[in-house]
């Protein structure tokens, strides 16, 4: 009888003894290896980890292009299609059109608020058009931090640090004179314009088959590249021994 009561006793401590250290673990142990683990998460496009809403920053400018607005997202649209023929097919030019748009809306608020103030009615409901120094200090901070960034890189590319980065900047703007040559300035405008309305929100419906298309065009690009690396880049490397980039 002692022997079975310690052997029990025994038990009843190792059973608590496992139970306490299980309390200690993460909560994420057992999910793992459980019957009802979550599915592991998706690698998304760029690895990219928070939502295209977050990403456009998930103000009034992201609802306008992911069309969470469709009546101001169409209305842009269709107001930049109205501007791009008025101006690229119907001889209008950019001053013309401003100053036709600005004589029309004075021309209305004057008459509506010579109007109200006869009436006794109130004026026109206006906007408070004023800039904070704190909001224009924020965009200087912004913009300097990019622009400094962008004359680092170019520093680089200048004095021959990077020479891949150098010739991928090559290919690029060798591709944009060519595609400017095809189009005037104001049709490539209006073209990146229907390109920030319309692929976004393609993307974000048609998101998996998307992702799967473009990880397979991504595995050949890199196939290309690393061929092209072999037998280009390794040789002018090796030829050319300074020209590696020092880590």
């Amino acid at each position: 009888m002692t022997m079975s009561s310690d052997s029990s006793f025994s038990g009843e401590l190792v059973q608590d003894a496992i139970a306490g250290n299980s309390h200690g673990l993460p909560a994420s142990t057992y999910s793992e290896t459980g019957s009802g683990s979550t599915p592991p998460r998706k690698t998304r496009l760029f690895n990219r980890e928070r939502p295209l809403h977050e990403i456009f920053g998930a103000g009034q400018a992201a609802d306008t292009i992911l069309w969470r607005n469709k009546f101001l997202s169409a209305g842009l649209l269709v107001g930049a299609t109205v501007v791009y023929l008025l101006l690229e097919h119907l001889g209008f030019t950019l001053l013309s059109i401003l100053s036709n748009l600005l004589m029309v809306t004075l021309g209305v608020l004057f008459v509506w608020s010579f109007g109200a103030d006869l009436l006794n009615r109130p004026p026109p409901p206006l906007p408070k058009l004023y800039i904070s120094e704190d909001a224009a200090n924020s965009l200087a901070f912004a913009l300097r931090e990019q622009v400094n960034k962008l004359l680092a890189v170019a520093k680089d590319i200048a004095l021959g640090k990077d020479v891949k980065l150098f010739l991928k900047v090559i290919a690029i703007l060798w591709g944009l004179s060519i595609v400017g040559g095809w189009f005037h300035f104001l049709t490539l405008v209006y073209l990146g314009f229907l390109v920030v309305h319309t692929i976004p929100i393609v993307y974000e419906t048609y998101e998996d088959q998307i992702e799967l298309y473009a990880k397979q065009g991504y595995e050949q690009a890199q196939k290309h590249y690393k061929k092209v690396d072999e037998t280009v880049f390794s040789k002018i490397f090796n030829a050319f021994p300074k020209l590696k980039k020092s880590d």
